[in-house]
């Protein structure tokens, strides 16, 4: 394994800590053996080496992934292993952090590189208070900070003739990829005249409907047909999905009709599946959306 660019030069061991090593992480099996190698203490030896085998996975996963605990919470837990720990150990025990990924929510032609984050805070089922690494740092950049990052190809491939009806789907940061395709559209020389339909979802009007004056400045001009589900903003909770379900006359004549494409953005948890669904009921086919799919106009760019 090549050695990352962060380590080819002496460095103290605590920017080592804060700049290449993911404290936060929730450890695998193999943290537990390396925790378990010069453990001199039985009882935490004789844990450690069953959180390290296949046999212990279940317990495992209800100690460290339902609670997600952090590998400095293990640590914690396990007093002798960590005294006993060396500094090859170290290397072993701690992961890198990894790279996030975020979708671009801007035109190339803006000459800007934005991005639509959001600021993770949650508490444990332990009541353990959690901020997501990377978005609590992006928050507290200032201006003129650098950043590493680099640019790949979007997993969106949309359709050649820009007269393709495009019907877009995100609710929350699901929202960027489609920002930036509008913006596109908005900026291009030779506008379409291709029917534009989002989707789109938060849980207030007031709170977190991102990139409002955009979307309703492009609603007004007629480019954009634009659906805004504010689950919080009444006593029963509305979804993207309730108000795709209510507009199956025109995602019939989009997607049927004139060959329209459907891109869905936002969380991998239960979204996709409720949206697909949805669709489904909306337009009273599930055959097509199938075809749709296995032929690339259904599109999914989604994360955990």
């Amino acid at each position: 394994m090549p050695v990352p660019s962060i380590l080819q030069k002496p460095l103290p061991l605590v920017a080592i800590a804060e700049q290449y090593w993911d404290l936060t992480a929730i450890p695998r099996a193999r943290a537990f053996a390396v925790l378990a190698k010069n453990c001199s203490n039985e009882l935490e030896r004789e844990k450690l080496i069953e959180f390290s085998r296949y046999e212990g996975q279940e317990e495992l996963f209800a100690y460290a992934n339902r609670p997600r605990r952090t590998i400095l919470e293990v640590l914690l837990d396990f007093p002798h292993a960590t005294k006993s720990l060396t500094l090859e150990a170290l290397f072993e025990l701690f992961q890198p952090i990894k790279p996030r990924a975020f979708s671009i929510a801007s035109a190339m032609e803006s000459g800007k590189l934005q991005i639509l984050v959001a600021v993770i805070e949650y508490k444990t089922k332990l009541s353990v208070p959690r901020r997501g690494l990377c978005s609590h740092w992006l928050k507290d950049l200032q201006p003129g900070n650098m950043v590493n990052a680099w640019v790949r190809k979007s997993t969106f491939q949309l359709p050649a003739d820009n007269k393709t009806p495009l019907v877009m789907i995100g609710p929350g940061t699901g929202l960027a990829p489609f920002r930036g395709i509008l913006q596109e559209r908005e900026l291009s020389e030779t506008p379409t005249s291709a029917p534009l339909v989002l989707f789109f979802g938060c849980r207030s009007s007031t709170a977190d409907f991102h990139c409002e004056e955009d979307l309703k400045r492009m609603e007004q001009s007629g480019m954009l047909q634009l659906f805004c589900a504010f689950s919080r903003d009444q006593p029963e909770k509305v979804y993207v999905q309730h108000l795709i379900k209510k507009e199956g006359m025109l995602l019939k004549k989009l997607l049927i009709e004139n060959g329209g494409y459907v891109l869905v953005s936002g969380s991998s948890k239960n979204m996709p599946q409720a949206v697909k669904e949805a669709l489904i009921e909306a337009i009273g086919d599930a055959q097509h959306i199938e075809k749709m799919i296995q032929t690339n106009r259904y599109q999914e760019e989604t994360w955990a």
